[in-house]
């Protein structure tokens, strides 16, 4: 993977300024994690087939390709927002699970006891270009607007620069009980052309995210877009 380095280009805002942010709103237990400090985890890199984008995993979590997730009924993280559908060019998810099976990317986020997430390219036709907006990228990853109590702790623009634009947002919500919360942790950009859209989300349950808060940063802040590809 060292080779693909030149062509991927950096986040434009420092790990630390989300992290600040993240402890901020998750709460005192999050304080007392971030306190402790742990070592960076053993990384494994994952890119799409047509290097389009690339991610750092935890080696010990799971991951599954494009043709793996074909064998669900849907892909994890990909919907379609106000009908508009938004294909996938390609997809990685990947899970914290003690145990390996495709289905564990499928667990509602609010029931997830351990953190699961993906990285997607997304073809965005002529139409849906004209209805692009804030809540375009961040809905068509997790329809959280749909959720009990959704709560946007962070939500503010992103960009990698040179017209890969977008937003990055913190939410929480509720399941249809009232009793579980889930968390998620995501990044949204299209490219000048507005053809493409590239996401990032890493999430599970409000108890699961603060015990791996550290690493769900790690993996959502190394994540990079190929913009020589546009």
């Amino acid at each position: 993977m060292a080779a693909l380095e030149p062509i991927f280009t950096f986040v434009t805002y420092p790990v630390t300024h989300m992290r600040r942010r993240l402890l901020l709103v998750i709460g005192p237990l999050a304080l007392v994690l971030a306190a402790c400090g742990s070592d960076k985890a053993d990384i494994m890199t994952y890119a799409d087939p047509a290097n389009l984008s690339l991610v750092n995993v935890p080696a010990a979590w799971n991951a599954y390709q494009l043709d793996e997730l074909s064998a669900l009924d849907a892909l994890p993280f990909t919907e379609s927002f106000q009908q508009f559908e938004f294909p996938a060019v390609s997809t990685i998810a990947f899970d914290a699970a003690p145990a390996r099976n495709v289905t564990n990317v499928t667990a509602p986020l609010a029931a997830a006891a351990y953190p699961i997430g993906s990285m997607s390219v997304r073809t965005v036709g002529d139409v849906e270009k004209e209805f692009l907006s804030r809540a375009t990228l961040s809905q068509s990853v997790i329809p959280y607007y749909q959720y009990v109590e959704p709560t946007e702790h962070v939500k503010e623009d992103f960009t990698f620069g040179d017209g890969f634009d977008g937003v990055r947002v913190l939410v929480s919500f509720a399941d249809s009980s009232g009793s579980g919360v889930g968390v998620a942790y995501m990044i949204s950009v299209t490219d000048p052309a507005d053809h493409r859209m590239f996401s990032i989300v890493v999430g599970c349950s409000r108890d699961c995210f603060i015990e791996n808060q550290q690493l769900i940063e790690q993996v959502v802040d190394s994540w990079l877009v190929n913009k020589k590809t546009s």
